[in-house]
């Protein structure tokens, strides 16, 4: 409601004019109808204001956001906020702060806390404003960890950080029986086996953990290990493992056994990968690399005859086989490796 001015004494506008000019907000002021449309609380919460301006390291059009200028807790909150000083460089993420869905959190100082431990604050900053995160029931561990975690075994936290929050603001992870321990596994692997959210083809363990197919994967546990530990064929893994169709196969575990076991044989894996999801596997080609390994295999032989001798072959593995894990199934299959050999000579011409 517009208030009136007659009811503002001269020297009341004045003292907040120099509010306003003090930490360089008066600019948003342009008339004086704009000052005259502030309530009261409002007008109370910026007139007691009484931080150091040169601490004020973000856009200063936070402390007149209407959302945040009307908590009756208005001062703290600004003083909580000007406490984060790992954001050098962010501090355009701190528009996620005044998000009505953080600030009507319960969490609120307690997760500006948990943003000062962290190394840096742009990934906490990125997640903080999301309303699946902020209602998740696993809210406070998953933070506690987000900021907390570094790169096992490799150099590049950023990307531990990233993968993690891609998994504590997924709601098909956060509703898995898999969450907790899928993050643990993003911790215990490290970026060897991770990836942005936005690359392609996918690949990284983190990329699976928020995969709804996978998600409903009775192998989703195995499968993560298995991804995890051989990241070199991981674009076609990940494929066959994220297939609604290949999952259903009776010999779903043969064929992810296979690719496993053959991973030294790119192009033959890919075959096996093709053979398991058809076209697909196209998409799952590696393009950084620039291998286009269908183009290899069909320049010389002919795929369909190819993939006719990969069914049989898959098939010599006996049909008790086909609900155990991978690692059951390379304990069992010994006896069968010296076929496999053959088959891959016969196919590529190669010694094995």
């Amino acid at each position: 409601m517009t208030r009136n001015v007659e009811k503002l004494s001269l020297l009341y506008l004045n003292e907040i004019y120099e509010q306003l000019k003090k930490y360089g907000i008066d600019s948003y002021f342009q008339t004086l109808g704009d000052v005259l449309q502030l309530n009261d609380i409002e007008i109370e919460n910026i007139l007691s204001l009484n931080v150091e301006p040169k601490n004020i390291k973000f856009d200063p059009k936070i402390l007149i956001d209407r959302n945040m200028l009307n908590k009756s807790d208005y001062l703290d909150r600004i003083k909580a906020i000007v406490s984060i000083k790992n954001a050098e460089g962010w501090y355009h993420l701190f528009d996620c702060l005044v998000k009505p869905e953080f600030l009507n959190s319960e969490k609120f100082f307690q997760d500006i806390e948990t943003i000062n431990k962290a190394e840096c604050a742009q990934i906490p900053l990125w997640v903080i404003g999301d309303s699946v995160f902020i209602n998740s029931p696993f809210h406070d561990d998953d933070f506690e960890l987000l900021v907390t975690a570094k790169d096992n075994g490799g150099n590049c936290n950023q990307l531990v950080w990233e993968a993690i929050s891609m998994v504590i603001r997924n709601l098909d992870s956060i509703n898995s029986p898999y969450h907790k321990e899928d993050i643990e596994k993003i911790i215990k692997y490290g970026s060897k086996c991770l990836q942005g959210e936005y690359c392609y083809p996918k690949r990284g363990i983190n990329c699976l953990a928020i995969d709804p197919i996978s998600l409903s994967d009775r192998y989703h546990s195995e499968n993560m290990d298995i991804l995890a530990q051989n990241p070199e064929i991981g674009n076609f893994l990940y494929a066959v493992m994220t297939s609604e169709k290949v999952i259903n196969k009776n010999n779903y575990r043969i064929i992810i056994n296979e690719m496993v076991e053959n991973k030294n044989d790119i192009s033959y894996v890919f075959l096996v990968c093709y053979y398991a999801i058809g076209e697909d596997a196209l998409v799952a080609q590696n393009l950084i690399v620039q291998s286009d390994y269908y183009h290899e295999i069909t320049s010389s032989y002919d795929i369909n005859e190819l993939l006719k001798m990969v069914d049989e072959k898959l098939n010599i593995i006996d049909s008790e086989y086909k609900d155990v894990t991978v690692y059951e199934i390379e304990d069992k299959c010994v006896e069968v490796s010296s076929k496999r050999k053959n088959f891959i000579r016969n196919i590529f011409n190669k010694r094995v």
